[in-house]
């Protein structure tokens, strides 16, 4: 059964997954990150001659009400692939920075978030904390929750926050 919320937990140490999430004034949560993306249905593309030239870098907020109902995803192009990884990587980062700082502005806290599956489409780019339950041949559930584009799978117990890459 998809969970009614999910924990996505706040993480305070180098390369962490989940380092920029919290709530906002008024009690709004946000998630924030750099992915890479492509466009359209398919979070995983053939490696053609030319992936370097859609492969795009983002800096990506989703913002959620105290319930955890999604409101709203705001996205800044960093640049492609073909621009140079480490460029446009650094390019998505500076702007997550500043969309960061312009929430900071009306205040924000850095803890876990508790939020429901959704899906959007920005850019031609799916977003989504997507619900899965899949049955093995030899009869065994498994359920998940993956978070696109990032491909991060979150396991139940739904509020244990526990994931993997």
């Amino acid at each position: 059964m998809p969970p009614k919320q999910l924990r996505i937990p706040y993480e305070d140490f180098d390369y962490a997954r989940f380092d920029c999430v919290g709530q906002c004034s008024g009690g709004n949560q946000f998630m924030a990150f750099v992915t890479g993306a492509f466009r359209g249905p398919n979070h995983y593309i053939k490696l053609t001659e030319n992936w370097r030239e859609i492969k795009r870098w983002l800096a990506v907020v989703h913002k959620f009400d105290a319930d955890g109902n999604h409101l709203i995803t705001e996205c800044r192009l960093g640049g492609f692939d073909i621009d140079g990884h480490r460029v446009a990587v650094e390019k998505a980062s500076n702007h997550l920075a500043q969309m960061l700082e312009e929430m900071r502005l009306s205040g924000l806290r850095l803890c876990d978030v508790y939020v429901k599956p959704f899906s959007v489409q920005v850019d031609g780019v799916i977003y989504s904390l997507e619900y899965e339950h899949r049955v093995a041949e030899n009869g065994k559930s498994h359920e998940s929750v993956t978070l696109w584009p990032n491909d991060i799978m979150f396991h139940p117990p739904w509020d244990s926050g526990e994931y993997s890459t």
